[in-house]
C-alpha cells in the first residue's frame, strides 16, 4: 500500500503542472492543489463539459402534460439549482470537438444529442429525507448503492469563487438536457462551478453505473 501511495503521489506531482498550465486534453480543468488528496478542480468557461462537473442554475424544459393533444403545446421549466454531469467523459470530449469542426464528414457520429445529469440537493436535505440512522450513516460514507454525497467545495476550487455546500445525489433522480441547449445555457444563466478530480470522478461514475446495472431477482437466495 505504501508503494502504491508513493506511485500516485509521484504521478500527481508530474500531472499538476500540466493541469495548471491548462494543457490537459481540452484545457477545461485547472488544478488548485498540489496535494494528492485533492478532490476538486476548477473548470474554465471554455472547453467541453466533464463527467462529474457540478453546474448551477440549469433549466430543464419539457412539454406540460395538460397541453398534450392541444393545438398549441405549452412548455414548462424545471429549475435545478445544482446538477452533476454524468455523461461519459470521452463522449463529451468527442462531441465538443465535433461541434468545433461541424463541417467535418466524420463529425456527425461523434455528436451526442443530450447530456445526462444528476439532480443535486444539499446533503443536509438529502439526509433529512432518509429514515433510520443506519442508512444515513451509509449515505454519509458513500456506502449505500443508491446515493452519493459530495464534500463541500471550497471557494478556491469554485470557478465562481464562492464555494458550494456539501451536496447529495439520488441515482434515481436524473434528467437530460439537449447538448446544444445546455452549452447555450452555460453562456447565459447556468454556471460551471467545479469538477471532481481523479479518482473521485471515476468513483462517482462507477457507483452510478453499478446502480443502473443492478439485476432484480424474483426472490432472495435461501441459505440453510
Amino acid at each position: 500500500m505504501g508503494r502504491l501511495f508513493q506511485w500516485i503521489q509521484r504521478r500527481f506531482t508530474r500531472l499538476a503542472p500540466v493541469l495548471q498550465s491548462g494543457n490537459l486534453t481540452s484545457s477545461s480543468l485547472v488544478a488548485t492543489s498540489s496535494s494528492v488528496t485533492a478532490i476538486y478542480v476548477r473548470v474554465q468557461a471554455t472547453g467541453p463539459l466533464r463527467q462529474s462537473e457540478i453546474l448551477t442554475n440549469v433549466i430543464q424544459q419539457r412539454q406540460s402534460l395538460r397541453s398534450f393533444g392541444a393545438s398549441k403545446p405549452e412548455m414548462e421549466e424545471i429549475r435545478h439549482p445544482q446538477a452533476v454531469v454524468i455523461t461519459q467523459d470521452c463522449d463529451l470530449e468527442q462531441d465538443f470537438k465535433a461541434r468545433q469542426a461541424a463541417s467535418s464528414k466524420n463529425a456527425a457520429d461523434k455528436l451526442i444529442p443530450n447530456i445526462l445529469l444528476l439532480e443535486a440537493i444539499s446533503a443536509t436535505e438529502l439526509l433529512a429525507g432518509l429514515s433510520g440512522s443506519d442508512i444515513r450513516k451509509r449515505v454519509r460514507q458513500n456506502k449505500d448503492e443508491r446515493y452519493h454525497v459530495f464534500q463541500k467545495v471550497e471557494a478556491s476550487d469554485d470557478s465562481e469563487g464562492a464555494g458550494l455546500p456539501s451536496l447529495g445525489a439520488d441515482f434515481k433522480r436524473y434528467f437530460t438536457v439537449p447538448t446544444d441547449e445546455l452549452y447555450a445555457q452555460l453562456a447565459s444563466n447556468a454556471k460551471r462551478r467545479t469538477c471532481l478530480f481523479s479518482p473521485y470522478m471515476e468513483h462517482l461514475a462507477k457507483r452510478f453505473a453499478d446502480f443502473q446495472s443492478r439485476v432484480a431477482l424474483p426472490k432472495d437466495h435461501k441459505i440453510d
